[in-house]
């Protein structure tokens, strides 16, 4: 009940962002699960990263959507899923973003291998890095 006080509480515009994130973490789970890689990635808008300054705040302010909206989706969301919505809704704001994907080897083995994905507007995480040691392997 706690939740839905604190959800309540939040200012119209944080209300709107949580509600367009869950729509685009939707969007993007079914995009990923019917869709080649290769097909989903040609979705997004390149814009030129030096020509387009995107506002901080406004970048973590989605970052708060997105994480809030993994939280109380009813389907589980993966680093890939929240970094493709992240992306969607940064894009419908003409900010420029870059997505990279990473592995990483297990210590005690070089057969298993840990994939994961982040996004980043200039310095900032977007989605999380999570943990040190994934070495960036593909970045768009």
């Amino acid at each position: 009940m706690s939740r839905l006080i604190r959800f309540l509480r939040l200012p119209t515009p944080e209300k709107t962002l949580f509600a367009e994130a869950v729509a685009f973490l939707f969007y993007s789970k079914l995009l990923l699960f019917v869709l080649p890689f290769k097909v989903c990635i040609k979705r997004f808008k390149i814009l030129p990263p030096a020509t387009i300054s995107a506002d901080l705040n406004e970048v973590q302010v989605i970052s708060r959507a997105i994480s809030r909206a993994n939280k109380l989706a009813f389907w589980k969301n993966r680093c890939l899923v929240s970094s493709f919505a992240a992306r969607f809704m940064l894009s419908r704001r003409n900010m420029a973003s870059v997505l990279y994907l990473g592995l990483r080897f297990e210590k005690d083995t070089q057969l298993k291998m840990n994939a994961h994905a982040w996004l980043m507007v200039d310095n900032f995480f977007v989605t999380p890095k999570g943990s040190d040691g994934y070495k960036e392997i593909f970045r768009f």
